[in-house]
């Protein structure tokens, strides 16, 4: 639709077609905002638990990056010495960083999690002979297992020396899981309310793709307000327990060169 202009040299403005929001997109911005909220919140109130969490990242990186990087020890334990110097900096620039883009891409991760896509995976077909063959393979790896398992005899194992990177990952590690937990304890009320919003989308979207009948979908989305409750404690019971962990892993799987 082209808009009239009064003055011939002024550009033509183009009135531009904004596309109706549905309601599942209306409640995800509005909870997408919420989530932003509560952990911009939470890293402000814990900020020297996160600060301490990059202390034990900083240390496993920095020490995996000298010894992939640098090979004379004279250099090495100079660099070491200069990088232990930059930490109180490193920390700095990292938690800046950290409070400025965390919260957007936690919150991104988290939506996309929960909003199911319409389009079905596709799962590649298998031909009957294809299917035959691997089961005869199956069938004789298991064989071979067996075999071996009677013939072999019963060996000590040997566990190799860990490196100094190796010790300290597993260390901070700890540190790190311990941080995290006590993180979780001391902001539960947090945690629970960024599984209610995600809940209140991921609970829409999902009756809406898989209930077409309108009586049906409104007695659905009653029953899913009625067990908030239940889910959350759930939710968070999974979470508490196997969240640090995951968290953790994923960290140091970052820090590692």
């Amino acid at each position: 639709m082209v808009l009239s202009r009064n003055d011939s040299k002024q550009p033509v403005q183009v009135a531009k077609y904004v596309p109706k929001l549905s309601e599942v997109q209306k409640l995800e911005i509005e909870q997408k905002k919420n989530v932003m909220l509560l952990v911009e919140n939470l890293m402000q109130r814990e900020a020297a638990t996160f600060k301490m969490i990059i202390d034990c990242l900083y240390d496993v990186g920095s020490l995996n990056l000298i010894n992939k990087k640098v090979s004379l020890r004279f250099l090495k334990s100079l660099i070491r010495f200069i990088v232990k110097l930059a930490k109180t900096i490193f920390r700095s620039i990292a938690f800046y960083w950290v409070v400025k883009n965390t919260p957007e891409l936690i919150t991104n991760w988290l939506i996309n999690k929960i909003m199911i896509s319409r389009e079905p995976k596709r799962k590649p077909l298998k031909t009957a002979k294809k299917s035959g063959q691997i089961s005869k393979a199956k069938k004789a790896q298991i064989k071979q297992k067996k075999k071996i398992q009677k013939k072999s005899p019963t060996v000590v194992k040997y566990f190799p020396k860990l490196s100094e990177a190796q010790k300290l990952e597993i260390e901070q590690r700890k540190n790190v899981i311990l941080l995290v937990e006590n993180l979780m304890e001391r902001e539960e009320a947090t945690f629970k309310m960024i599984i209610d919003c995600l809940y209140e989308v991921g609970s829409v979207n999902l009756i809406n793709q898989k209930v077409a009948m309108r009586p049906l979908n409104r007695v659905m989305r009653l029953i899913a307000r009625l067990s908030k409750p239940s889910f959350r404690a759930v939710a968070f019971y999974w979470v508490k327990r196997n969240t640090p962990e995951l968290i953790t892993d994923w960290l140091l799987s970052k820090v590692r060169f």
